[in-house]
């Protein structure tokens, strides 16, 4: 096996391993505390839709009730 596909089944390896990892740690934390994990996933979604499309704005604000 070369160098450099021995470097690169070892990057799929710790790839591998670190989406286990976020996907265990993120159901327990929904186990634990789920209206923290929920207010985390709401801010991932912001942040991606943003980084898709910064041009649009998006306004998370409560609305002004009067």
């Amino acid at each position: 096996m070369s160098e450099f596909t021995q470097e690169l089944t070892m990057a799929m390896v710790v790839t591998q391993q670190s989406t286990e990892n976020m996907e265990y740690v993120r159901r327990l934390l929904k186990q634990k505390q789920p209206g923290f994990a929920a207010a985390l996933e709401l801010a991932v979604d912001l942040v991606e839709r943003d980084l898709e499309s910064p041009e649009v704005p998006c306004d998370i604000s409560p609305a002004v009730r009067s």
